[in-house]
């Protein structure tokens, strides 16, 4: 499949620029600095890197012509004070020139908790929430309401937790409909690999159409168990305590 990255300098889009062509697709990244990618330039034509701006109509246009697909792993800057409006105005410069090339699938990331879920962690959705992640998981929330709203893309949005740098781990991550993967223990995780392989897989399957898919760690749901576990041993057969 010809896929067009955009976000593809960070630490996710690299990870999906390097999955990408590990499994044959063949990938377009539009950068505003393209030699922030370090992604080694294959041999033959399988990665075309062109420099522009995602927000401009003409450039988006430009590097999406020939594409089957949009993946986005843009991201905004986090803080209490800091603006955050990247999510949905690339998301209408995108939706924009797909539609006026007739490209039909598009798969973003965004985060767990964009509307308030009481099963949220509790440091995420006490402290983080309202602080310093405040203005950057609203603007997720608007793009994600555009997008439930649309008709004519089909569209996947992938929600993560806090993101980690190891390496592929082969386990399939967990996965639920909606603003969290529910009953994991406080601390749960994904590494930017397995997110990178998980929204890839999206473009084959159609799972997880028009959905948003909160996604995390297959080992998180290791350290379920255990907890269960280690609770049911300290509990006698009536429930009270040893």
């Amino acid at each position: 499949m010809k896929v067009l990255i955009v976000g593809a300098t960070g630490p996710t889009g690299q990870e999906l620029v390097k999955q990408a062509l590990t499994s044959g697709h063949t990938v377009t990244v539009l950068a505003r600095r393209p030699d922030k990618l370090s992604v080694p330039q294959p041999t033959g034509d399988s990665l075309k890197v062109i420099p522009g701006e995602v927000l401009k109509l003409d450039d988006v246009k430009g590097a999406l012509t020939g594409c089957d697909a949009v993946i986005s792993a843009l991201g905004g800057k986090a803080g209490v004070f800091t603006s955050c409006d990247v999510y949905t105005k690339s998301l209408d410069v995108i939706l924009k020139a797909m539609k006026e090339l007739e490209v039909k699938r598009f798969i973003a990331c965004t985060s767990w908790g964009t509307k308030d879920d009481p099963e949220l962690p509790y440091l995420f959705r006490w402290v983080f929430k309202p602080s310093i992640l405040r203005n950057v998981l609203a603007n997720m929330e608007v793009m994600e309401d555009t997008l439930l709203k649309e008709e004519e893309i089909n569209w996947t949005v992938v929600k993560p937790p806090r993101l980690m740098d190891g390496p592929l781990t082969g386990v399939a991550p967990l996965t639920m409909e909606g603003q969290l993967v529910r009953g994991l223990p406080g601390k749960v995780h994904i590494d930017r690999s397995d997110l990178a392989k998980f929204m890839l897989d999206c473009l084959t399957t159609s799972d997880w159409d028009r959905k948003l898919v909160a996604v995390a760690a297959g080992s998180c749901a290791v350290a379920e168990a255990a907890a269960e576990a280690a609770s049911s041993e300290g509990n006698s057969v009536d429930g009270e305590k040893k």
